[in-house]
C-alpha cells in the first residue's frame, strides 16, 4: 500500500538535513569528494518545499477549517522565532567588528544576501504559508491551488525582478506541487496499483522529462526540474518501507532538521574566520558537531518559548 505519511519522512528529512551541510561545506572547502554534493542543494530545498506545502493540505484535510484558526500565529511563530535566535547566536558566535547591522538588512531587502548564512528560505516558506493561509481561508475549493499558484508566482516574479540570486525562486514551484499532491494523492495511487506497470512507466516518465527539461540548462526551464525531483522522490519513498527507519539518531536529527538548515552556516563561519581550524577533517567533524548542538539549543529554546507565549493567550 502506497503512502507518503509522516512515518516514513523521518529518514528524509533527517537526511536532507546532513546532506544540505554536506552541500554547503563546498563553499568553505576545495575537496573533490564533496563536489557530488554540491549538486543536492537545490533539489534539497525543493523537497523542503514539497513537504511543507504537502503537509499544510494534509492537515487542511485532516481537521478542516479548524486548522486555520490561530494557524498565522502558530506557524509563524515555529518558523521566525528559531530563525531570529539562530541569528542572535550568529551575531554573537561569529563577531565582526565594525560591521554595520542596518547594512545587513538593507542588502538583504535590496539584494537578497542573507543575514543569518543561507537563510533565504525563511522569507520565501513565511511567504508561502502566507499565500497558502489566504488561499484555504477565503478562495472556493477548486480555487485553493490555483491560489497557491498564483501567490508562488508572484513570489518568483518579486524576486526575479528585485534582481535576488536563482536560489530565492527557482525551487519555488515545488510547494503548489507538494500541495497539489496532497490533493490528488489517492487518485495517484490508485492509479500506480492497478496496473503495476504503471507505477514504473510513470517513474520513467517524469524522469526522462526531468532530462529533457534539464539538458538546455536554463534556469527557467529548471524551475520544473524541481516539480519533477520532489515528485519523483515521494512516488519512490511512498512505495518503501521507510516507516521501520525509526532510531533514536534519526528521530533527533529529523526533530531538529528546521533548525539545522538555520544554524548550520555560523560554526562554518566561525570555524573559517574567528577560530580558524586548517585540517578539512576536523572542520568537517567540528561543523557538524557544532550545528547540532546549536540546532538543539535553538530547537529547545524556541519550544519553551513558544509553549510560554501560547499559555499566556
Amino acid at each position: 500500500m502506497m503512502s507518503f505519511d509522516k512515518d516514513k519522512l523521518i529518514l528524509v528529512k533527517a537526511l536532507m538535513a546532513l546532506l544540505i551541510v554536506a552541500d554547503h561545506l563546498n563553499f568553505f572547502l576545495d575537496l573533490r569528494w564533496l563536489k557530488p554534493f554540491r549538486e543536492l542543494g537545490a533539489p534539497i530545498v525543493s523537497m523542503f518545499f514539497f513537504i511543507s506545502g504537502f503537509g499544510l493540505v494534509r492537515s487542511y484535510q485532516g481537521k478542516g477549517a479548524a486548522y486555520l484558526k490561530g494557524f498565522l500565529k502558530k506557524k509563524f511563530l515555529r518558523i521566525v522565532l528559531p530563525a531570529l535566535l539562530a541569528l542572535g547566536c550568529y551575531y554573537l558566535l561569529v563577531w565582526k567588528s565594525g560591521r554595520s547591522y542596518g547594512g545587513d538588512w538593507k542588502n538583504l531587502v535590496l539584494y537578497g544576501t542573507p543575514i543569518l548564512p543561507f537563510s533565504w528560505f525563511v522569507e520565501a516558506i513565511v511567504f508561502f504559508y502566507l499565500v497558502y493561509y489566504v488561499s484555504f481561508r477565503f478562495l472556493p475549493g477548486k480555487w485553493k491551488g490555483a491560489g497557491l499558484l498564483a501567490g508562488t508566482l508572484s513570489w518568483m516574479a518579486l524576486t526575479l525582478a528585485a534582481g535576488y540570486d536563482w536560489c530565492w525562486w527557482i525551487c519555488s514551484l515545488a510547494f503548489p506541487t507538494g500541495a497539489f499532491f496532497a490533493r490528488q494523492e489517492k487518485r495517484i495511487y490508485a492509479f500506480c496499483e492497478e496496473r503495476p506497470w504503471r507505477y514504473y512507466a510513470l517513474l520513467g516518465a517524469l524522469s526522462l522529462l526531468f532530462v529533457g527539461l534539464y539538458l538546455p540548462r536554463s534556469p527557467y526551464l529548471w524551475t520544473l526540474c524541481y516539480i519533477l525531483i520532489p515528485s519523483i522522490v515521494a512516488l519512490v519513498v511512498a512505495r518503501l518501507p521507510l516507516g521501520r527507519l525509526h532510531g533514536p539518531i534519526l528521530l533527533f536529527i529529523s526533530g531538529i532538521s528546521y533548525e539545522i538548515y538555520l544554524c548550520h552556516g555560523i560554526p562554518m563561519e566561525l570555524f573559517r574566520d574567528v577560530l580558524p581550524i586548517q585540517s578539512p577533517a576536523l572542520f568537517i567533524l567540528a561543523v557538524y558537531a557544532l550545528t547540532l548542538l546549536l540546532a538543539f539549543a535553538v530547537h529547545r529554546l524556541s519550544t519553551f518559548l513558544t509553549s510560554c507565549a501560547s499559555s499566556t493567550t
